[in-house]
């Protein structure tokens, strides 16, 4: 045994992760829809539109639903014809090559053989596995995050700044917006954030490079806040499917806890519904917004519950008042559990031990938090965490390997 497991550690890195590789593809195959579901119908429609010259049919019927950054991904496979078995292999694909960035980046501060265990432990997170088989943004979500968490770290290894470096962070980033656009508030915070750490003198040397990555990473949005603009007429316009989540989430009566409904055939829904039904896609979006902000003015407690419930749905899949409970939610309650104690241990002693973080993950730390945050200010599911599970297994791991100290006593 001792000599097959040198023999086995004696392997390049992607060699040693291929067992992970067959298991997503297997999952990828075996459990593969016959038809398109959710909102898969609606990805491959946009990445079919990039294929013809456009993204959003004019004004007044505009369709901004979700950001580019996936279609533009799709495009290129859907152009040479491949059958959509091939579209969900992909995500094996993703999820593998996460697997190895995250090797690396946990290698920065860790012992090769600590690095291993933990990237085991990320591959082994078994909640991510229900969106491999499907042709949704968490994949590719998950897979940008982990190479985030990469280049972010070596910016910060290196003294000097290299533009190589901070392009591609930036870029990734950027990507990451157009992938999941609620990233794009994410990046203004920290570009304010960033701008704002100039003041204070001990980090004044990182700030420099997260203001040029943030601001870097604003600029390559632009082109997208451009198409917007000339569709909208109106700034910073990442999407029009926000304003429906925050209507969703204000909801005062007391037999909803903000999760999403069909509010086609809800009572409580119907004659709001009714109301903005003949409106165009942007006049709908204001009224959703309104119709939100006056729900929370006029009924702060009930938002407050809401927003409580939300967190829950957030971590754990639970409650929901929709009665889509299962015993399918212990898939999700039973690890994060687990997950949700250590992180919350873990920043525990983050705080206490604030000075020995390094400035680079501490920057991700606030990224990840404002991005669940925001999150949580709309109906949130389980997989926006789940996608932000690179970034905890590496926060977990420096305070595991260079904050905490176990000794084992002897007698």
């Amino acid at each position: 045994m001792k000599r097959l497991t040198k023999w086995y550690s004696g392997f390049n890195i992607y060699y040693k992760l291929t067992p992970f590789l067959l298991l997503y593809l297997i999952i990828c195959i075996v459990f593969a829809p016959h038809e398109n579901v959710g909102d898969e119908c609606r990805y491959l429609y946009f990445a079919n539109n990039l294929l013809s010259g456009f993204y959003s049919p004019p004004y007044p019927d505009i369709n901004l639903w979700n950001g580019p950054g996936y279609p533009l991904f799709l495009a290129p496979f859907i152009f040479l014809k491949l059958p959509l078995i091939a579209l969900r292999l992909l995500n094996g694909l993703l999820l593998y090559f996460s697997l190895i960035i995250s090797y690396k980046t946990f290698s920065v501060y860790s012992s090769k053989r600590s690095a291993f265990i933990y990237t085991i432990l990320i591959g082994l997170y078994f909640p991510i596995f229900e969106m491999l088989p499907v042709i949704l943004t968490e994949c590719l979500t998950w897979f940008l995050i982990s190479l985030i968490c990469l280049l972010f770290t070596k910016n910060y290894m290196q003294k000097d700044i290299s533009w190589k470096l901070i392009f591609l962070t930036a870029f990734s980033i950027a990507f990451l917006v157009m992938t999941k656009v609620i990233f794009g508030y994410v990046i203004l915070i920290m570009l304010f954030f960033s701008i704002f750490m100039f003041l204070l003198p001990v980090f004044r040397s990182s700030a420099k490079k997260s203001t040029l990555i943030f601001l870097l990473s604003f600029v390559f949005c632009l082109p997208w806040l451009l198409y917007t603009y000339s569709l909208t007429n109106k700034l910073f316009y990442w999407t029009n499917s926000g304003s429906m989540s925050m209507y969703t989430m204000s909801t005062p009566f007391a037999n909803e806890l903000g999760d999403w409904h069909t509010y086609e055939l809800n009572p409580n829904h119907k004659v709001f519904i009714e109301s903005i039904s003949k409106l165009n896609p942007l006049e709908r979006d204001e009224a959703y917004k309104t119709a939100a902000i006056e729900n929370i003015k006029s009924h702060p407690k009930k938002y407050l519950s809401n927003w409580i419930a939300n967190v829950g749905r957030l971590f754990f899949s639970y409650p929901y008042s929709n009665g889509e409970q299962t015993i399918k939610t212990y898939w999700t309650i039973i690890p994060n559990m687990f997950v949700i104690v250590i992180i919350v241990l873990t920043f525990a002693l983050s705080i206490v031990h604030y000075k020995k973080f390094p400035e680079g993950l501490i920057l991700l730390f606030l990224f990840i938090l404002i991005y669940l945050f925001g999150s949580s200010l709309i109906s949130a599911y389980r997989r926006m965490f789940y996608v932000t599970m690179p970034f905890w297994v590496f926060f977990i791991s420096y305070v595991f390997d260079n904050i905490i100290s176990v000794k084992i006593k002897q007698y």
